[in-house]
C-alpha cells in the first residue's frame, strides 16, 4: 500500500490515458500522446493502477499499461479502498491542522485551503469515477448487481465523509457557500472510456 503525502493533480489525464490504453502501451508512448507534464502523467499511471482501471506488464526495461476491463476481484477493491482511505486520512488531518479555510477577508479561500481542497477533490474524483466504472459493468453484467451496488455504495460513504468534513469545518454561512462554489466550479462530468 502506497501513502501519498502530498498527492499530484492528475485526474486530468485520466480519461485520456484511458482512451489510449485500450491496447499495451510504454509510458513515453502515452506521455507523447497525452501531452503534458510528464511526471504528472506518470503518476496518473501508477494512480490508475492502483484503483485497478490499468493493468501493467513489464517489458525488458520499459513498463506497458493497458486498460482494464475486467471487473475488480474483491481483493483488489478492498485494496484501493485502503489506499483511497489513507490517503483521506491524509488530507482529515490537514484540514484539522488548518484553523481556517478563508482569507481574513472571509469571502476568498486561503491558498493553503485552496492546496486542500484540490486535493480532496482529487480523491473525490477517483471514487466517482469507479463508481461510474462500476456502473458500466453493472450494466454490461461483467459484475454481479449486487457486488456492484454495494461497492458504490462504499464509495458513496467514503465521498460523503470528506464532503461532510469539509462542509462542517466552519458553520458561517458565506464560508459554506464559497466552499460550495469551489466545489462546483472544479468538478467535472466523468465518464467511462471504451
Amino acid at each position: 500500500m502506497v501513502l501519498l503525502t502530498k498527492p499530484i493533480l492528475t485526474t486530468k489525464y485520466d480519461d485520456k490515458i484511458l482512451e489510449l490504453t485500450s491496447n499495451w502501451r510504454h509510458t513515453n508512448d502515452i506521455v507523447r500522446k497525452v501531452g503534458g507534464d510528464k511526471s504528472a502523467i506518470s503518476q496518473a499511471l501508477k494512480r490508475l493502477v492502483e484503483i485497478d482501471h490499468l493493468q501493467v506488464k513489464p517489458n525488458s526495461n520499459k513498463i506497458l499499461y493497458k486498460r482494464k476491463d475486467t471487473a475488480q476481484s474483491e481483493y483488489n477493491f478492498l485494496s484501493m479502498m485502503n489506499t483511497l482511505e489513507a490517503n483521506q486520512k491524509i488530507e482529515l488531518n490537514r484540514l484539522k491542522q488548518l484553523p481556517t479555510l478563508m482569507m481574513d477577508d472571509g469571502k476568498r479561500l486561503r491558498a493553503k485551503g485552496i492546496d486542500l481542497m484540490d486535493h480532496i477533490l482529487e480523491e473525490v474524483k477517483r471514487a466517482e469515477l469507479v463508481k461510474v466504472r462500476l456502473d458500466y459493468q453493472k450494466k454490461l453484467s461483467l459484475i454481479p448487481h449486487n457486488i456492484a451496488n454495494e461497492r458504490i455504495e462504499i464509495l458513496g460513504k467514503y465521498i460523503e465523509k470528506i464532503m461532510s468534513a469539509v462542509m462542517s469545518k466552519h458553520k458561517e454561512t458565506h464560508t459554506i457557500k464559497t466552499i460550495q462554489e469551489y466545489f462546483q466550479n472544479h468538478t467535472t462530468k466523468l465518464e467511462f472510456k471504451i
